[in-house]
């Protein structure tokens, strides 16, 4: 949906933040008109809900091929460039693809070490615009598909967040289940430099966006770890097929749950 659209409903709700999907037809840089962009930063300041610009997954910013790499950083210096003109919002980036390399490894190497580079630039030039970058992490399908997504492995986010450290970690842990992933393990590991975390279930083989307890992903478990570390941030929710007051109560439940437990353990 519109930007307009995605605020209003972001209004009805209650909801503290909203997406702006850069990825769609009309809400790419290209399509802000400065009036339009007037006019959304009055929206944003009389509804006192704030965007997070979801940057165009398509973008390669880890592609094997230089000059491919390099145009994706030019084409993110503009939602950069639009995420300081809606007042300094935070702009979400992905590690793109590599289509049917004949050598995959190397491939990958080459792509991750693009991206590192990409990233350091866009996190200087975010920073002198008052723009922070976070990176999302993408599904790692290694079966049966012409591609592989970059900063996909527990390896990639160390090896990326050690070489870059002006950016931030936005975990999908929906996209780090998939594959006999270990998100819970991921958000221990790095959740000191997470900024925030997408909310959606599978059941381990595709990124479904199930509404949250329809796959296998351990949320329970999950939950256990937030509290564990007293973790503050922004949790965003990326399911189909229900509404999100769904998923948030699934969660609510839980916690409560988990909260009477401990109270009865303590108590005990």
């Amino acid at each position: 949906m519109r930007a307009e659209e995605g605020l209003a409903e972001a209004a009805i709700h209650g909801y503290s933040h909203w997406y702006i999907d850069g990825s769609l037809v009309g809400e790419r840089p290209a399509d802000w008109t400065e009036a339009r962009i007037s006019a959304m930063c009055k929206s944003i300041e009389d509804a006192g809900i704030k965007p997070i610009y979801h940057g165009n997954f398509k973008a390669p910013l880890g592609s094997d091929v230089p000059e491919m790499a390099l145009a994706a950083v030019n084409y993110v210096k503009r939602e950069i460039d639009l995420c300081a003109q809606l007042g300094g919002i935070p702009l979400i980036v992905h590690g793109g693809g590599i289509v049917e390399p004949r050598l995959v490894k190397e491939a990958r190497s080459i792509g991750l070490e693009n991206l590192i580079r990409n990233l350091n630039e866009l996190v200087a030039y975010g920073r002198e615009r008052n723009v922070d970058i976070w990176l999302e992490n993408l599904c790692n399908y290694n079966k049966f598909h012409p591609f592989y997504y970059i900063y996909t492995t527990e390896d990639e986010y160390a090896k990326v967040l050690e070489q870059v450290p002006g950016i931030y970690f936005f975990l999908d842990v929906s996209h780090a289940h998939v594959n006999d992933g270990a998100p819970i393990q991921v958000f221990e590991r790095f959740h000191h430099r997470i900024a925030g975390m997408s909310f959606s279930d599978n059941a381990g083989d595709r990124d479904s966006h199930m509404p949250l307890g329809r796959g296998n992903l351990d949320y329970p478990q999950l939950l256990q770890a937030i509290r564990k570390v007293s973790w503050q941030g922004i949790i965003g929710f990326e399911t189909r097929g229900s509404t999100l007051s769904h998923s948030a109560q699934y969660l609510k439940t839980m916690d409560d749950a988990q909260a009477q437990n401990s109270e009865t353990l303590q108590a005990a």
